[in-house]
């Protein structure tokens, strides 16, 4: 134990400024589809988005003709773009989120008991919603902005004044002479395609009633991607639809420098909430389960592993349940943080769970860790079953604390490439199954299956493309006039305005905005990704729209 404390002790004198990462959990990029972008604090230039990265204030999102993008605030808060849409985020906490649309369609569901405020400002305008709204926003690059509600009432403020705007209403704004309001025209596909998509992310099933209320918003990646078993030691555990036998928790994926901490962003669709919250457990008869955190101690963390990091390299394995994670930031009762401890009351982890476990353990270079790609180190055994790596000193428990000195990139060239050759499907370390009916049928299947290479040798093999496979595809930058947009100028700006009767353009209440009103349904043209243009006589006798 003395050992351990002088360990602490060591790590405590070299990273005596850490700092803790904030609320990296609040807002993450719940959806990407196409060559979709962003510029984030630690990245020094626009780059592929990958989903469940942690998106925050001074982060900036393109999303290009052709893509989609949704980002999921955590409360129950959705923001989805659509081609050609820019969108920086200005600010976010627990009670209101703004962002900037420069141009672009997005669609902004502030569903009830969301948060207080959300507000979206524009080259003419500022919107506001209050809670339970649903709204679409378009602004064309020379700023006319159309606000079309399809749920409760939304506040929209130009230079001139300021108006409320209720269901069915679309209020559009040319310039500093007034605004028109007219009714909304039927759906068209960007809206029904934003509907559907809040059907699938809204509706609950299974899974709420096995979920602590604060991850309820999560429900249908689990009803989805896996299913719910009772076992007698942990209550019920959530087991992933992945049955291939060397897959395992945190190995579809990479870590990423994101704001002062290394974070886990997963390639699994469903990869946010099992790997920031709870913890992992192995059972024979089931393979790998999630263990939900209990009612009240569901915290957000960067990705509860145990760690071993050297000058050489690099180890991880799954925390799994009562084990505790040491960590640069407080990240509830199940962690210790090392910049604030009383080194002499720290009992470390001299066992995990989980390492004695097939392909549990991963272990990569030390310089290529954090980079987005990395390579497997060979021979090295299982560091976390060695017995004296507590008496070495160039051994530590916590995660790295040092920026990767390489460019940070969060899909890899190969991932990104690989998007653009359908005729070359990606390969993969490990492949997504259905449920097999038993565990017998399971293992009885597995046994044709040809046994996997190691895992260096996988690496070496995926480097070893085909002349197709390494042609590079360019993906355009964002226009020039949204590559000069700075989010801390916007944001000075724009005050957010949390009370309904404030203003963003003045320090007293705003004028009421002059508005011209319409009988004649306003017919937005958009051209939603990967959809041609509708016939104009679909959008005059389209659907009706359903009732919220």
């Amino acid at each position: 134990m003395r050992s351990i404390s002088g360990l602490m002790l060591l790590l405590f004198l070299l990273f005596p400024a850490a700092v803790p990462a904030g609320d990296l959990g609040l807002m993450r990029a719940s959806l990407i589809e196409g060559d979709v972008q962003v510029l984030i604090k630690d990245t020094t230039d626009w780059t592929i988005a990958a989903a469940n990265i942690p998106l925050n204030e001074g982060d900036r999102l393109w999303v290009p003709e052709g893509g989609k993008a949704e980002i999921q605030i955590r409360g129950g808060v959705f923001v989805r773009g659509d081609g050609n849409t820019a969108l920086d985020i200005l600010g976010a906490d627990q009670e209101s989120a703004q962002f900037y649309l420069d141009r672009g369609h997005t669609y902004i569901n502030n569903r009830r008991g969301g948060i207080k405020t959300v507000q979206i400002d524009t080259p003419l305008s500022s919107v506001r919603s209050y809670d339970n709204s649903v709204m679409m926003l378009d602004v064309s690059e020379d700023g006319v902005t159309e606000l079309s509600v399809l749920k409760g009432y939304v506040t929209v403020e130009s230079r001139v004044g300021a108006t409320r705007v209720g269901a069915g209403k679309t209020l559009t704004i040319r310039g500093e002479t007034g605004a028109e309001l007219a009714p909304i025209d039927a759906p068209d596909a960007w809206e029904r395609w934003n509907t559907d998509r809040d059907r699938k992310v809204t509706t609950w099933g299974e899974s709420a009633r096995y979920l602590p209320d604060e991850l309820h918003e999560y429900s249908s990646d689990f009803d989805t991607n896996g299913k719910w078993d009772y076992e007698g030691s942990y209550g019920y555990v959530w087991v992933p639809a992945v049955t291939v036998a060397d897959w395992a928790p945190y190995t579809i994926g990479r870590w990423i420098w994101v704001r002062g901490t290394y974070v886990w962003i997963a390639y699994d669709p469903w990869g946010w909430a099992p790997y920031h919250y709870g913890r992992w457990v192995f059972i024979a008869s089931r393979g790998w389960c999630w263990v939900p955190p209990a009612v009240g101690a569901a915290y957000w963390g960067p990705g509860y592993v145990g760690w071993i990091v050297t000058p050489g390299y690099v180890a991880w394995v799954p925390l799994a349940p009562g084990e505790v994670y040491y960590g640069y930031g407080y990240y509830g009762p199940g962690s210790v943080n090392i910049t604030t401890v009383n080194i002499n009351t720290v009992v470390v982890n001299r066992t995990y769970v989980n390492a004695g476990h097939g392909h549990a353990v991963t272990v990569v270079k030390r310089d290529t860790f954090g980079t987005g790609r990395r390579e497997y180190v060979r021979n090295e055994g299982n560091p976390f079953l060695d017995k004296h790596r507590e008496n070495r000193r160039d051994t530590n428990i916590v995660p790295p604390q040092v920026r990767p000195s390489q460019p940070i990139v969060l899909v890899p060239p190969e991932d990104r490439d690989q998007r653009h050759q359908p005729q070359r499907p990606p390969e993969r370390e490990h492949i997504r199954q259905e449920f097999q009916p038993t565990r017998h049928e399971q293992t009885s299947a597995r046994k044709t299956e040809q046994p996997a290479p190691p895992a260096a040798e996988r690496n070496e093999r995926q480097r070893e493309t085909s002349p197709k496979t390494q042609q590079r595809y360019e993906h355009p930058s964002p226009p020039e006039r949204i590559q000069k947009n700075r989010p801390d100028v916007l944001k000075s700006e724009r005050r957010l305005v949390k009370e309904p009767g404030g203003s963003v353009f003045r320090q007293k209440a705003p004028d009421i905005l002059p508005v011209k009103r319409s009988n004649e349904p306003r017919n937005i043209i958009r051209k939603p990704a990967n959809q041609p243009d509708e016939p104009k006589q679909k959008k005059e006798h389209g659907d009706k729209r359903e009732g919220r």
